[in-house]
């Protein structure tokens, strides 16, 4: 099942879209001032990641699909800054490599089955890539979870007002709490709605963790 209103763009989806990419502009001017703060190699993941899953979402019309895209020109900014401020961090460990090929592996059979069935289903590359997404958290939440300075008021904005965007996309875009009421506890819709959700759901729970391991 499809989202209709998904194409629908609305008043509270540019303010998704505009959170989403402003959430980088702390997390650029921290990573100006302190050129370490940005991992160019996640944040170029990152990029791709948001890429595919904005492009797939929107494909497969679920509603929500405007943060991802805000994430994906909010990325770009941060690889901009890296590149012309220098003194980056480039540290592609085993994780990130891991989650390398998780994309080259969805595009591969999204496009196998493409061409063997005659439909390019979009689903095949939503699911994959926010698996990757969740995998890509790994290197942070490892890093947090050692010895580690305390992240600076920039970064802890920046991740701040991600967590607000994702509530705003899912009780105000993405209407979570009203179709699960909808629902009437029918499982096979659940997983339905969840599915459109997935993002925001991931997200959510990666970012407040991140945030919370860093603060600590």
């Amino acid at each position: 099942m499809e989202d209709n209103k998904a194409q629908k763009i609305t008043g509270w989806e540019y303010l998704v879209f505009f959170l989403g990419a402003g959430a980088y502009v702390p997390i650029m001017i921290g990573g100006w001032q302190h050129p370490a703060e940005i991992n160019l190699a996640t944040y170029s993941l990152w990029f791709i990641l948001c890429s595919l899953i904005a492009y797939s979402s929107w494909k497969r019309r679920y509603a929500g699909w405007f943060m991802p895209l805000g994430w994906v020109f909010g990325q770009g900014m941060i690889i901009t800054t890296a590149f012309l401020r220098g003194g980056y961090t480039f540290n592609l460990g085993q994780e990130e490599i891991i989650v390398f090929y998780g994309i080259i592996i969805t595009l591969s059979l999204w496009g196998t089955l493409g061409q063997l069935t005659g439909k390019w289903d979009p689903r095949i590359l939503y699911l994959g890539s926010i698996l990757a997404d969740m995998l890509s958290f790994y290197p942070q939440i490892k890093q947090y979870l050692l010895p580690h300075e305390p992240a600076t008021i920039w970064l802890t904005l920046g991740w701040s007002i991600f967590i607000i965007d994702i509530l705003v996309n899912l009780l105000l875009v993405e209407h979570l709490p009203e179709k699960l009421l909808a629902s009437r506890a029918k499982p096979k819709e659940i997983l339905h709605i969840l599915e459109h959700s997935l993002l925001s759901i991931e997200n959510l729970f990666f970012l407040t963790l991140s945030l919370v391991l860093m603060l600590q």
